[in-house]
């Protein structure tokens, strides 16, 4: 459960209490570096894997993005896809915002890459000498699917190391809990009562593989889920578009500022980054302003005027919504995108 937002500024959160716990405290903004990654994991809202276009964001548009959401005060970091399969020009575009004083506060890996100690540390060393303060490292079932354990808890021995304990975003994990997550990998009955008690919003590739495992209710009873890094007590879904309460803001390699996977609020290359980071004109776009007073039963109104013959019903509120954009985006092709997320291999 996250920790309400604080009103402290973002370098005084991360000196006073560390990296891991100011992104509690003060949320996050993100370059979502690539759609490309090494892992395919069922749970992926953006849909990532290795066979995405080979493609991530280039030394200027990184640089513009981050000295961006560094005047946002959120911790800033280069997410993905996996970031580091584009290993010279992530630390290049680092070392350069580092000069400059606008560094990612930390980077978010899968440490599939992480093969060595020798590796571990020389890569994690650079990110830091280049003014990176820490890491995230994501593990869970889905990701040591294919993530091998040895590669985790060897990133997390590394990352602990360099950049500190309190600066590192990751579980603390025994060798055998990482093994355990790899049995439940391979295991249908344990994956599917993870996933029931661990439930991710089915959306992306997420939506197409891991729904089987939760039960379709009425959408009357879906009003109570839990949206994505943040509660609602309605179909509304104002904290996923509301600068003050949104959990993440992501630019992606082409320009496209998001807060909910798929959802495109507006694009760097053709408006004021600034301006889009701060919420202005949102409402204008009209799938954000249904979304953000009527959440996904506006959305499915929107189409069945259009075609759309609803279910009896569907598992979770973002279950819903990832149903309904997949039929309204031939209609909405600026809107509901990019391809990368929708185009689930």
């Amino acid at each position: 459960m996250r920790t309400e937002y604080v009103a402290v500024p973002v370098a005084q959160a991360i000196r006073e209490d560390g990296v891991a716990a100011a992104i509690q405290k003060k949320h996050v903004a993100s370059v979502l570096y690539t759609y490309r990654c090494t892992l395919a994991c069922r749970h992926c809202l953006f849909s990532c894997s290795p066979r995405k276009p080979n493609v991530h964001v280039g030394l200027e548009d990184g640089l513009e993005y981050l000295r961006r959401l560094h005047q946002t005060d959120r911790v800033v970091h280069i997410a993905g896809g996996e970031a580091m399969m584009y290993w010279s020009a992530l630390i290049d575009l680092c070392r350069e915002a580092g000069r400059e004083g606008v560094a990612p506060h930390f980077v978010e890996t899968n440490a599939t890459w992480c093969i060595s100690d020798a590796l571990a540390y020389r890569r994690l060393e650079q990110l830091r000498d280049a003014g990176v303060l820490g890491l995230l490292i994501s593990a869970c079932p889905h990701h040591q699917h294919e993530c091998p354990a040895e590669n985790y808890d060897r990133c997390f021995r590394a990352a602990v190391e360099v950049f500190g304990d309190r600066n590192v975003a990751a579980a603390r994990l025994t060798m055998d809990e990482l093994r355990d997550f790899e049995a439940i990998a391979r295991d249908e009955e344990r994956l599917a009562d993870y996933v029931r008690a661990n439930p991710p919003c089915l959306v992306g590739r997420a939506g197409e593989a891991l729904a089987r495992y939760l039960p379709d209710r009425p959408i009357s009873e879906l009003a109570h889920d839990s949206t994505w890094k943040g509660p609602e007590d309605h179909m509304a879904c104002r904290t996923q578009f509301d600068p003050a309460t949104i959990w993440e803001i992501h630019v992606d390699p082409y320009g496209n500022v998001t807060t909910c996977c798929g959802i495109i609020i507006g694009n760097a290359r053709r408006a004021p980054l600034a301006g889009l980071l701060s919420g202005e004109g949102w409402l204008a776009n009209p799938l954000v302003n249904v979304a953000y007073h009527e959440g996904p039963t506006g959305l499915l109104s929107m189409a069945v005027e259009r075609g759309y013959v609803p279910r009896d019903g569907y598992p979770q509120k973002c279950g819903l919504c990832w149903e309904v954009r997949k039929f309204l985006r031939p209609h909405f092709p600026d809107i509901l995108g990019p391809d990368e997320v929708y185009t689930v291999d």
